[in-house]
């Protein structure tokens, strides 16, 4: 038996879409293949993550064998867990994660979002993998930034004991979750700034002539700088 835990460098890079892939392959080849999604968010009806990766190795497993946990909040585990008063064990994971192996030529396992991710309280999934000795498939989207993401990635994983069997750069269709309404209230927030300077610059008030002239001999107002500098040169040129 073999096993490969498959983590990203982010939530949205394509972990399921790698895993998947992997499993379509290992089949062609004549391998019995099995997957887990242990934990996975954001699930509204079906866990769509564990279903494609069930459809993909053709696993026969129950779906409660594949994804033991299912959470409604698009949050980190741990968060989504306490906020549904459900309390994760990690203990009956890593021992599914065993069962599943044993049942399986190759036992492909997708975490959610990246090793850092707690599942419950500290423990995270980079615990997990270590405790079981598991190899690490890295994900990364192919961006600007990926380089640091997959190196940063890569240590977090050596300092947990982790080998890396290598990195998958995948073309994500959308951005990560939320990110183009992060995009959108940066542009709200920067055209704002620029209306609220125009609509200041409007309130200024100006050094314009007052609307009546003075009457003669009237010394200059002192609000005006300007025109009592006027006033007091043209002064100067009549005593000349």
């Amino acid at each position: 038996m073999s096993t490969l835990f498959i983590t990203g460098t982010d939530t949205g890079v394509g972990k399921t879409f790698v895993a998947c892939a992997l499993a379509h392959a290992l089949r062609a080849r004549g391998v019995r293949v099995a997957v887990m999604k242990p934990i996975e968010t954001g699930v509204v009806g079906e866990p769509e993550d564990a279903l494609r990766l069930r459809a993909a190795a053709e696993d026969p497993a129950p779906l409660d064998d594949i994804c033991p946990y299912r959470l409604r909040a698009p949050l980190a585990p741990a968060v989504a867990a306490r906020l549904e008063g459900v309390a994760i064990d990690v203990d009956r994971l890593a021992g599914l994660i065993v069962q599943r192996a044993a049942a399986a030529d190759v036992l492909l396992v997708e975490g959610a979002g990246g090793l850092l991710v707690p599942i419950r309280g500290m423990t995270t999934f980079a615990e997990l993998a270590a405790r079981l000795a598991l190899p690490v498939l890295i994900v990364g989207a192919n961006r600007l930034g990926t380089i640091n993401h997959c190196a940063l990635t890569a240590r977090v994983a050596a300092a947990a004991g982790l080998t890396v069997r290598g990195f998958v750069l995948s073309e994500p269709a959308s951005p990560p979750c939320g990110m183009g309404k992060r995009r959108t209230a940066r542009v709200s927030l920067a055209s704002s700034r620029r209306r609220s300077t125009r609509e200041s610059r409007r309130r200024v008030p100006s050094c314009a002539p007052a609307r009546r002239p003075p009457p003669p001999g009237a010394r200059p107002s002192a609000r005006c700088p300007a025109r009592a500098r006027a006033a007091g040169s043209r002064r100067s040129r009549a005593r000349c």
